[in-house]
């Protein structure tokens, strides 16, 4: 009991990583505790205040697979999609991280549809699709300036296949449309 108010007090004084030490401590020393559940979620919180969201994640993670059940296991899974989401990189960049973050706002859709936190993990899924669509027209888009049409169609034929929500689809017809033109292929453009 101690160390989980040394802990809280440290967290709330934004000394986060004295709290991490203390939370960790007791999860580790007295597992059993009624504080170490408690000290399992602020520890994730004191990673996601500290910046360093890649841990956050993983606590985050820990949390919602030991208790699922947990009356905050679902504000858990927003930090952790929100963990990912802070560390999406721009378009030009991986995006391993967006599609970790779709995952986790969607699991909290599916997992727990009555939450406070589905329409705004609704809206975060919504714009995290647009990003990957933006990337793959990016990606299309240099294709297409390069002359190199068979690969510019692939992108942006995969922006309708997969993000057709993504209010890109009329760019993505266009662009696939003036590569069937630089193929030489007139009547696809045509359609297109």
């Amino acid at each position: 009991a101690v160390l989980y108010a040394e802990g809280v007090a440290l967290y709330h004084n934004g000394d986060y990583n004295e709290a991490i030490d203390k939370f960790k401590k007791v999860m580790e020393g007295y597992p059993l505790s009624p504080f170490a559940v408690d000290a399992e979620l602020l520890l994730a919180d004191a990673y996601y205040a500290s910046v360093q969201y890649g841990d956050a994640a993983s606590y985050y993670a820990n949390f919602i697979s030991l208790h699922p059940g947990h009356p905050k296991a679902a504000y858990a899974l927003f930090q952790k999609g929100m963990s990912y989401f802070r560390e999406v990189l721009s378009i030009d960049r991986d995006q391993t991280t967006t599609q970790k973050a779709i995952l986790a706002f969607s699991d909290i859709i599916s997992l727990y549809p009555t939450s406070i936190y589905v329409d705004k993990a609704e809206g975060m899924v919504v714009f995290l699709r647009r990003r990957l669509a933006e990337r793959e027209f990016y990606i299309g888009n240099f294709y297409f300036k390069d002359k190199k049409y068979k690969g510019a169609l692939a992108r942006f034929a995969e922006i309708l296949k997969k993000y057709p929500d993504a209010g890109m689809s009329d760019k993505a017809l266009y662009y696939i449309g003036k590569s069937y033109v630089g193929l030489g292929e007139k009547g696809l453009a045509k359609d297109t």
